[in-house]
Protein backbone atom coordinates (compact mmCIF):
# COMPACT_ATOMS: atom_id res chain seq x y z
CA UNK A 1 0.00 0.00 0.00
CA UNK A 2 1.13 3.65 -1.35
CA UNK A 3 1.39 6.11 1.24
CA UNK A 4 -1.58 8.31 -0.66
CA UNK A 5 -3.46 5.15 -0.20
CA UNK A 6 -2.48 5.01 3.73
CA UNK A 7 -3.54 8.45 4.13
CA UNK A 8 -6.92 8.39 2.21
CA UNK A 9 -8.21 5.18 3.99
CA UNK A 10 -7.07 6.71 7.64
CA UNK A 11 -8.61 10.16 6.10
CA UNK A 12 -12.07 8.31 5.90
CA UNK A 13 -12.54 7.82 9.69
CA UNK A 14 -12.84 11.66 10.53
CA UNK A 15 -14.04 13.86 7.43
CA UNK A 16 -16.90 13.55 5.68
CA UNK A 17 -15.06 12.46 2.84
CA UNK A 18 -18.26 12.55 0.83
CA UNK A 19 -17.92 16.18 -0.13
CA UNK A 20 -14.21 15.77 -0.65
CA UNK A 21 -12.28 15.40 -3.51
CA UNK A 22 -13.40 13.48 -6.64
CA UNK A 23 -9.84 13.09 -7.86
CA UNK A 24 -7.80 10.43 -4.82
CA UNK A 25 -4.76 11.97 -5.05
CA UNK A 26 -2.43 13.22 -2.01
CA UNK A 27 -0.38 15.72 -2.75
CA UNK A 28 2.77 16.99 -1.50
CA UNK A 29 3.77 19.93 -3.70
CA UNK A 30 2.62 22.03 -6.37
CA UNK A 31 5.06 24.09 -9.03
CA UNK A 32 3.89 25.97 -12.14
CA UNK A 33 2.01 23.21 -14.37
CA UNK A 34 3.29 20.19 -12.20
CA UNK A 35 1.26 18.72 -9.06
CA UNK A 36 3.59 16.15 -7.16
CA UNK A 37 1.83 13.53 -4.50
CA UNK A 38 3.26 11.84 -1.92
CA UNK A 39 4.33 8.71 -3.78
CA UNK A 40 5.97 11.03 -6.21
CA UNK A 41 3.83 10.80 -8.77
CA UNK A 42 3.69 13.75 -11.57
CA UNK A 43 0.25 15.17 -12.88
CA UNK A 44 0.04 18.50 -15.46
CA UNK A 45 -2.60 19.84 -13.87
CA UNK A 46 -5.71 21.54 -16.35
CA UNK A 47 -7.58 22.50 -13.97
CA UNK A 48 -5.29 24.49 -11.92
CA UNK A 49 -7.56 23.71 -8.58
CA UNK A 50 -10.86 25.01 -10.61
CA UNK A 51 -8.96 27.85 -11.97
CA UNK A 52 -7.31 29.37 -9.02
CA UNK A 53 -3.47 28.63 -10.11
CA UNK A 54 -4.02 31.03 -12.77
CA UNK A 55 -0.51 32.39 -13.30
CA UNK A 56 1.02 28.44 -12.21
CA UNK A 57 1.16 27.07 -8.45
CA UNK A 58 3.16 29.31 -6.48
CA UNK A 59 4.50 32.14 -8.74
CA UNK A 60 7.84 34.44 -7.93
CA UNK A 61 7.26 36.29 -5.67
CA UNK A 62 3.85 34.72 -3.61
CA UNK A 63 5.63 33.16 -1.04
CA UNK A 64 8.03 35.44 0.21
CA UNK A 65 5.04 38.56 0.10
CA UNK A 66 3.15 35.40 2.55
CA UNK A 67 6.39 34.97 4.74
CA UNK A 68 7.28 38.52 5.19
CA UNK A 69 3.83 39.49 6.30
CA UNK A 70 3.58 36.00 8.03
CA UNK A 71 6.33 36.99 10.59
CA UNK A 72 5.31 40.64 11.23
CA UNK A 73 1.42 40.24 11.71
CA UNK A 74 -1.07 37.08 11.47
CA UNK A 75 -3.85 37.73 13.32
CA UNK A 76 -6.45 40.87 11.87
CA UNK A 77 -8.51 42.12 9.51
CA UNK A 78 -9.64 44.92 7.31
CA UNK A 79 -12.16 45.78 9.13
CA UNK A 80 -11.27 46.65 12.77
CA UNK A 81 -8.07 48.42 11.90
CA UNK A 82 -6.19 49.70 8.35
CA UNK A 83 -2.86 47.83 6.77
CA UNK A 84 -0.40 49.27 3.94
CA UNK A 85 -1.17 46.04 2.96
CA UNK A 86 -4.81 46.42 2.24
CA UNK A 87 -3.83 49.90 0.70
CA UNK A 88 -1.56 48.32 -2.03
CA UNK A 89 -4.28 45.34 -2.81
CA UNK A 90 -6.24 47.92 -3.51
CA UNK A 91 -4.40 50.06 -5.46
CA UNK A 92 -3.00 46.87 -7.51
CA UNK A 93 -6.44 45.54 -8.32
CA UNK A 94 -8.16 49.07 -9.46
CA UNK A 95 -4.93 49.13 -11.37
CA UNK A 96 -6.20 46.44 -13.71
CA UNK A 97 -9.17 48.24 -14.78
CA UNK A 98 -8.38 51.17 -17.21
CA UNK A 99 -11.53 52.88 -17.07
CA UNK A 100 -11.31 54.91 -13.55
CA UNK A 101 -14.47 56.87 -14.03
CA UNK A 102 -16.35 53.57 -14.10
CA UNK A 103 -14.30 50.99 -11.53
CA UNK A 104 -12.66 53.70 -8.84
CA UNK A 105 -13.76 51.35 -5.45
CA UNK A 106 -13.13 48.20 -4.26
CA UNK A 107 -14.02 45.79 -1.04
CA UNK A 108 -12.49 42.62 -0.06
CA UNK A 109 -14.30 39.77 0.76
CA UNK A 110 -12.80 36.00 1.47
CA UNK A 111 -14.64 34.05 -1.53
CA UNK A 112 -16.61 34.75 -4.97
CA UNK A 113 -19.76 33.84 -2.90
CA UNK A 114 -19.30 36.61 -0.67
CA UNK A 115 -18.11 38.77 -2.88
CA UNK A 116 -21.56 38.02 -4.90
CA UNK A 117 -23.63 38.23 -2.01
CA UNK A 118 -21.94 42.04 -1.38
CA UNK A 119 -22.67 42.73 -4.99
CA UNK A 120 -26.37 41.77 -4.55
CA UNK A 121 -26.18 44.55 -1.08
CA UNK A 122 -24.87 47.60 -3.24
CA UNK A 123 -27.51 46.67 -5.83
CA UNK A 124 -30.41 46.78 -3.76
CA UNK A 125 -29.10 49.84 -1.80
CA UNK A 126 -28.50 51.74 -4.73
CA UNK A 127 -31.46 51.07 -7.24
CA UNK A 128 -34.20 50.13 -4.02
CA UNK A 129 -34.92 47.30 -6.18
CA UNK A 130 -35.84 44.05 -5.01
CA UNK A 131 -35.74 41.30 -7.80
CA UNK A 132 -32.30 39.64 -8.53
CA UNK A 133 -32.32 38.03 -11.80
CA UNK A 134 -29.57 35.15 -12.62
CA UNK A 135 -29.23 33.37 -15.80
CA UNK A 136 -30.04 29.26 -16.50
CA UNK A 137 -26.68 27.29 -16.08
CA UNK A 138 -25.26 29.85 -14.04
CA UNK A 139 -23.06 29.65 -11.08
CA UNK A 140 -22.16 31.91 -8.14
CA UNK A 141 -20.93 29.81 -5.44
CA UNK A 142 -21.74 27.27 -2.29
CA UNK A 143 -23.47 29.27 0.32
CA UNK A 144 -26.49 28.82 1.01
CA UNK A 145 -27.64 32.03 -0.70
CA UNK A 146 -25.64 31.95 -3.87
CA UNK A 147 -26.19 28.35 -4.18
CA UNK A 148 -29.93 28.78 -3.72
CA UNK A 149 -29.81 31.85 -6.32
CA UNK A 150 -27.87 30.22 -8.50
CA UNK A 151 -29.23 28.92 -12.21
CA UNK A 152 -27.57 25.50 -11.38
CA UNK A 153 -29.31 24.83 -7.86
CA UNK A 154 -30.00 21.81 -6.87
CA UNK A 155 -33.81 21.13 -5.35
CA UNK A 156 -32.67 19.86 -2.32
CA UNK A 157 -31.89 23.25 -1.42
CA UNK A 158 -34.98 25.32 -2.79
CA UNK A 159 -37.52 26.84 -2.96
CA UNK A 160 -35.98 30.08 -4.68
CA UNK A 161 -35.43 32.80 -1.81
CA UNK A 162 -38.20 35.55 -2.88
CA UNK A 163 -37.67 37.73 -5.25
CA UNK A 164 -35.54 35.63 -7.49
CA UNK A 165 -35.46 35.45 -11.12
CA UNK A 166 -33.93 32.67 -13.40
CA UNK A 167 -34.00 33.85 -17.26
CA UNK A 168 -32.38 31.60 -20.32
CA UNK A 169 -28.69 32.24 -21.27
CA UNK A 170 -28.11 32.00 -24.67
CA UNK A 171 -26.54 28.38 -24.82
CA UNK A 172 -25.59 27.59 -28.37
CA UNK A 173 -25.29 24.33 -28.59
CA UNK A 174 -28.42 23.76 -26.43
CA UNK A 175 -30.12 26.88 -27.23
CA UNK A 176 -33.99 26.74 -24.92
CA UNK A 177 -35.52 28.25 -27.83
CA UNK A 178 -34.89 25.09 -29.44
CA UNK A 179 -32.41 24.71 -33.06
CA UNK A 180 -31.32 28.29 -34.14
CA UNK A 181 -28.24 29.88 -35.12
CA UNK A 182 -26.17 31.67 -32.25
CA UNK A 183 -27.32 35.24 -33.11
CA UNK A 184 -31.26 34.13 -33.10
CA UNK A 185 -31.01 32.45 -29.83
CA UNK A 186 -29.24 35.62 -28.43
CA UNK A 187 -32.06 37.80 -29.51
CA UNK A 188 -34.38 35.02 -28.25
CA UNK A 189 -33.15 35.53 -24.54
CA UNK A 190 -32.81 39.46 -24.38
CA UNK A 191 -36.45 39.36 -25.46
CA UNK A 192 -37.32 36.98 -22.91
CA UNK A 193 -35.15 38.39 -19.83
CA UNK A 194 -37.06 41.66 -21.04
CA UNK A 195 -40.52 40.45 -20.22
CA UNK A 196 -39.74 38.72 -17.43
CA UNK A 197 -38.16 42.95 -16.39
CA UNK A 198 -42.02 43.94 -17.51
CA UNK A 199 -44.56 41.45 -16.41
CA UNK A 200 -43.07 39.36 -13.96
CA UNK A 201 -40.75 41.45 -11.75
CA UNK A 202 -43.53 44.37 -12.76
CA UNK A 203 -39.62 46.69 -13.34
CA UNK A 204 -38.62 45.98 -9.45
CA UNK A 205 -35.13 44.78 -10.45
CA UNK A 206 -32.17 45.66 -8.90
CA UNK A 207 -29.81 44.07 -10.59
CA UNK A 208 -28.79 40.81 -13.18
CA UNK A 209 -25.78 38.55 -11.96
CA UNK A 210 -23.84 36.64 -14.63
CA UNK A 211 -20.90 34.86 -15.43
CA UNK A 212 -19.46 36.16 -19.09
CA UNK A 213 -18.72 32.86 -19.90
CA UNK A 214 -20.17 30.49 -18.00
CA UNK A 215 -17.91 28.26 -15.67
CA UNK A 216 -19.24 25.44 -14.08
CA UNK A 217 -22.38 25.32 -16.38
CA UNK A 218 -20.11 23.62 -18.71
CA UNK A 219 -17.89 26.82 -20.21
CA UNK A 220 -20.56 28.24 -22.39
CA UNK A 221 -19.79 31.19 -24.57
CA UNK A 222 -22.57 33.29 -25.32
CA UNK A 223 -23.02 34.80 -28.58
CA UNK A 224 -20.32 37.94 -29.10
CA UNK A 225 -23.74 40.42 -29.21
CA UNK A 226 -25.50 38.91 -26.23
CA UNK A 227 -24.35 41.08 -23.64
CA UNK A 228 -23.94 44.20 -25.31
CA UNK A 229 -27.73 44.02 -26.01
CA UNK A 230 -28.79 43.09 -22.68
CA UNK A 231 -26.90 46.00 -21.33
CA UNK A 232 -29.15 48.22 -23.21
CA UNK A 233 -31.71 47.17 -21.92
CA UNK A 234 -30.85 46.76 -18.64
CA UNK A 235 -30.12 50.15 -18.83
CA UNK A 236 -33.79 51.34 -19.95
CA UNK A 237 -35.00 49.92 -16.37
CA UNK A 238 -32.41 51.08 -14.46
CA UNK A 239 -30.96 47.42 -13.57
CA UNK A 240 -27.52 46.70 -12.55
CA UNK A 241 -25.54 44.30 -14.57
CA UNK A 242 -23.48 42.39 -12.48
CA UNK A 243 -20.45 39.88 -13.57
CA UNK A 244 -18.82 37.39 -12.06
CA UNK A 245 -15.20 37.54 -13.34
CA UNK A 246 -14.14 35.00 -10.61
CA UNK A 247 -12.84 32.66 -13.29
CA UNK A 248 -12.85 34.17 -16.29
CA UNK A 249 -10.66 37.40 -14.92
CA UNK A 250 -7.01 38.25 -14.69
CA UNK A 251 -6.18 36.73 -18.52
CA UNK A 252 -8.24 33.81 -18.39
CA UNK A 253 -10.06 34.32 -21.73
CA UNK A 254 -6.70 35.98 -23.53
CA UNK A 255 -7.86 40.02 -22.14
CA UNK A 256 -7.72 40.80 -18.46
CA UNK A 257 -11.49 40.90 -17.86
CA UNK A 258 -13.52 38.40 -20.23
CA UNK A 259 -16.08 41.59 -20.48
CA UNK A 260 -13.35 43.66 -22.57
CA UNK A 261 -14.37 40.71 -25.21
CA UNK A 262 -18.03 41.12 -25.69
CA UNK A 263 -17.78 45.13 -25.37
CA UNK A 264 -19.64 45.69 -22.77
CA UNK A 265 -19.12 47.42 -19.14
CA UNK A 266 -20.94 45.75 -16.31
CA UNK A 267 -21.30 48.38 -12.78
CA UNK A 268 -20.03 45.72 -10.73
CA UNK A 269 -17.15 43.07 -10.82
CA UNK A 270 -16.61 40.35 -8.70
CA UNK A 271 -12.93 39.20 -9.06
CA UNK A 272 -11.67 35.99 -6.99
CA UNK A 273 -9.26 32.50 -7.32
CA UNK A 274 -6.92 33.88 -9.66
CA UNK A 275 -5.96 37.13 -8.33
CA UNK A 276 -4.81 35.96 -5.27
CA UNK A 277 -2.74 32.83 -6.16
CA UNK A 278 -4.60 30.66 -4.12
CA UNK A 279 -5.12 32.17 -0.34
CA UNK A 280 -9.07 33.14 0.13
CA UNK A 281 -9.83 36.70 -1.29
CA UNK A 282 -12.58 38.47 -3.81
CA UNK A 283 -12.89 41.60 -4.67
CA UNK A 284 -16.18 43.60 -5.50
CA UNK A 285 -14.74 46.50 -8.43
CA UNK A 286 -17.18 49.57 -8.96
CA UNK A 287 -18.09 53.41 -8.77
CA UNK A 288 -18.40 55.65 -6.08
CA UNK A 289 -21.87 56.46 -6.98
CA UNK A 290 -22.89 52.89 -6.19
CA UNK A 291 -20.81 52.18 -3.58
CA UNK A 292 -21.75 55.37 -1.76
CA UNK A 293 -24.88 53.08 -1.15
CA UNK A 294 -23.54 51.41 1.45
CA UNK A 295 -23.73 52.29 5.09
CA UNK A 296 -20.95 52.10 8.00
CA UNK A 297 -21.06 48.71 9.62
CA UNK A 298 -22.75 46.91 6.79
CA UNK A 299 -19.96 44.81 5.95
CA UNK A 300 -18.05 42.75 8.73
CA UNK A 301 -15.43 39.78 7.99
CA UNK A 302 -13.67 38.03 10.75
CA UNK A 303 -10.76 37.49 8.79
CA UNK A 304 -11.37 39.48 5.37
CA UNK A 305 -8.51 41.98 4.06
CA UNK A 306 -5.83 40.56 6.70
CA UNK A 307 -2.31 41.90 5.77
CA UNK A 308 -1.33 38.12 4.62
CA UNK A 309 -4.16 37.66 2.43
CA UNK A 310 -3.62 41.29 1.16
CA UNK A 311 -0.23 40.83 0.50
CA UNK A 312 -0.66 37.51 -1.44
CA UNK A 313 -2.91 39.87 -3.91
CA UNK A 314 -0.38 42.02 -4.46
CA UNK A 315 2.28 39.75 -4.99
CA UNK A 316 -0.03 37.88 -7.67
CA UNK A 317 -1.02 41.02 -9.71
CA UNK A 318 2.38 42.47 -9.59
CA UNK A 319 3.78 39.13 -11.17
CA UNK A 320 0.54 39.27 -13.58
CA UNK A 321 1.61 42.92 -14.84
CA UNK A 322 5.22 42.03 -15.08
CA UNK A 323 4.11 39.05 -17.69
CA UNK A 324 0.91 40.40 -18.26
CA UNK A 325 1.71 41.06 -22.46
CA UNK A 326 3.42 37.88 -22.54
CA UNK A 327 0.73 35.92 -20.39
CA UNK A 328 -1.99 37.26 -22.50
CA UNK A 329 -0.43 36.40 -25.62
CA UNK A 330 0.00 32.74 -24.73
CA UNK A 331 -3.65 32.32 -23.94
CA UNK A 332 -4.74 33.42 -27.09
CA UNK A 333 -2.07 31.83 -29.09
CA UNK A 334 -2.15 28.54 -27.21
CA UNK A 335 -6.09 28.95 -26.60
CA UNK A 336 -6.03 29.03 -30.66
CA UNK A 337 -3.96 25.89 -30.70
CA UNK A 338 -5.69 23.86 -28.37
CA UNK A 339 -8.90 24.58 -30.02
CA UNK A 340 -7.41 23.47 -33.36
CA UNK A 341 -6.15 19.86 -32.01
CA UNK A 342 -9.67 19.58 -30.23
CA UNK A 343 -11.31 20.03 -33.16
CA UNK A 344 -9.40 17.06 -34.57
CA UNK A 345 -10.30 15.45 -31.63
CA UNK A 346 -13.83 16.20 -32.46
CA UNK A 347 -13.41 14.84 -36.00
CA UNK A 348 -12.21 11.78 -34.65
CA UNK A 349 -14.13 11.12 -31.73
CA UNK A 350 -17.80 10.40 -31.66
CA UNK A 351 -18.52 11.02 -27.57
CA UNK A 352 -17.46 14.85 -28.31
CA UNK A 353 -20.33 16.73 -29.20
CA UNK A 354 -19.29 20.20 -28.87
CA UNK A 355 -15.56 22.09 -28.31
CA UNK A 356 -15.74 25.78 -27.05
CA UNK A 357 -13.72 28.24 -25.41
CA UNK A 358 -11.78 31.91 -25.09
CA UNK A 359 -8.52 32.02 -24.38
CA UNK A 360 -7.51 29.04 -22.44
CA UNK A 361 -11.19 28.89 -20.50
CA UNK A 362 -12.18 25.23 -23.09
CA UNK A 363 -15.23 23.33 -22.33
CA UNK A 364 -15.27 19.85 -24.29
CA UNK A 365 -18.98 18.55 -23.83
CA UNK A 366 -19.41 15.04 -24.48
CA UNK A 367 -22.29 12.82 -25.72
CA UNK A 368 -23.51 9.67 -26.33
CA UNK A 369 -25.33 10.84 -29.67
CA UNK A 370 -24.53 13.59 -31.45
CA UNK A 371 -27.69 13.43 -32.99
CA UNK A 372 -29.77 13.40 -29.80
CA UNK A 373 -27.34 14.86 -27.40
CA UNK A 374 -28.02 13.20 -25.05
CA UNK A 375 -25.15 13.85 -22.29
CA UNK A 376 -22.64 11.59 -21.35
CA UNK A 377 -22.46 11.76 -18.22
CA UNK A 378 -20.65 8.79 -16.92
CA UNK A 379 -18.12 8.72 -19.87
CA UNK A 380 -17.11 12.02 -18.89
CA UNK A 381 -16.04 11.34 -15.49
CA UNK A 382 -14.50 8.30 -16.57
CA UNK A 383 -12.40 10.03 -18.79
CA UNK A 384 -11.40 12.51 -16.19
CA UNK A 385 -11.53 10.82 -12.79
CA UNK A 386 -9.97 7.12 -13.97
CA UNK A 387 -7.91 7.45 -16.99
CA UNK A 388 -6.83 11.00 -17.46
CA UNK A 389 -5.73 10.89 -13.76
CA UNK A 390 -3.61 7.24 -14.64
CA UNK A 391 -2.03 9.00 -17.39
CA UNK A 392 -0.80 11.80 -15.12
CA UNK A 393 -3.46 14.58 -15.98
CA UNK A 394 -5.76 16.41 -14.03
CA UNK A 395 -8.88 17.49 -15.77
CA UNK A 396 -12.17 18.32 -13.88
CA UNK A 397 -15.52 17.62 -14.93
CA UNK A 398 -18.16 20.25 -15.63
CA UNK A 399 -21.59 21.54 -17.32
CA UNK A 400 -25.60 21.36 -15.75
CA UNK A 401 -25.37 17.32 -16.71
CA UNK A 402 -21.46 17.20 -15.69
CA UNK A 403 -20.66 15.98 -19.18
CA UNK A 404 -18.04 19.10 -20.14
CA UNK A 405 -14.20 18.81 -19.80
CA UNK A 406 -12.74 21.74 -18.41
CA UNK A 407 -9.53 22.67 -20.13
CA UNK A 408 -7.95 25.24 -18.33
CA UNK A 409 -4.12 25.54 -17.77
CA UNK A 410 -2.37 27.93 -16.42
CA UNK A 411 -1.45 30.93 -18.30
CA UNK A 412 1.91 29.71 -17.90
CA UNK A 413 1.41 26.65 -20.25
CA UNK A 414 3.89 25.34 -22.97
CA UNK A 415 2.67 24.26 -26.28
CA UNK A 416 4.12 20.51 -25.04
CA UNK A 417 2.06 20.85 -22.05
CA UNK A 418 -1.24 21.03 -24.32
CA UNK A 419 -0.08 18.21 -26.30
CA UNK A 420 0.65 15.75 -23.97
CA UNK A 421 -2.90 16.85 -22.71
CA UNK A 422 -4.64 16.36 -25.89
CA UNK A 423 -2.62 13.04 -26.80
CA UNK A 424 -4.08 12.00 -23.06
CA UNK A 425 -7.79 12.79 -23.74
CA UNK A 426 -7.59 10.97 -27.18
CA UNK A 427 -6.11 7.34 -26.06
CA UNK A 428 -9.18 7.62 -22.83
CA UNK A 429 -11.92 8.86 -25.03
CA UNK A 430 -10.39 6.24 -27.26
CA UNK A 431 -10.84 3.52 -24.74
CA UNK A 432 -14.36 4.60 -23.38
CA UNK A 433 -16.13 4.19 -26.79
CA UNK A 434 -14.62 1.02 -27.89
CA UNK A 435 -16.13 -0.11 -23.96
CA UNK A 436 -19.05 1.73 -24.62
CA UNK A 437 -19.81 0.82 -28.50
CA UNK A 438 -19.85 4.71 -28.87
CA UNK A 439 -19.79 5.07 -32.71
Amino acid sequence: MGRSEEILKELDEYLMTNIYPTHKIVVREARDIYVYDVDGNTYLDFMTVVTTALLGHNPPGLADAITETAKRLIAGNGYNWYTEELLNAAKAVLGLFPDKAMYNKVHFKLSGSEGIELALKIAKRYTKGTYVMYLMGGYHGRTYLTGSYHGMRRKEYGPLPPGTLIAPFPYPYRCPFGEMAPEECSKAAVETIEYYINYVAIKDACCLVTEPIQGVGGIVVPPMNFFEKLKKVLDTYGILLVFDEVQTGMGRTGTTWAFEQFNVKPDIVVAAKGMTGGLPASAVVTRKELSSAMQPNDEHSTFGASALIMAAVKATIDYYNMHKEELLSNAKKLGEYAMKRLMELYDKHPLIGDVRGLGLMIGIELVKNRKTKEPATKETSDVCLNRALKRGVLFVTSGWNGNVIRFAPPLTVKQEHIDKAIDVLDKSLGEVEREENIK
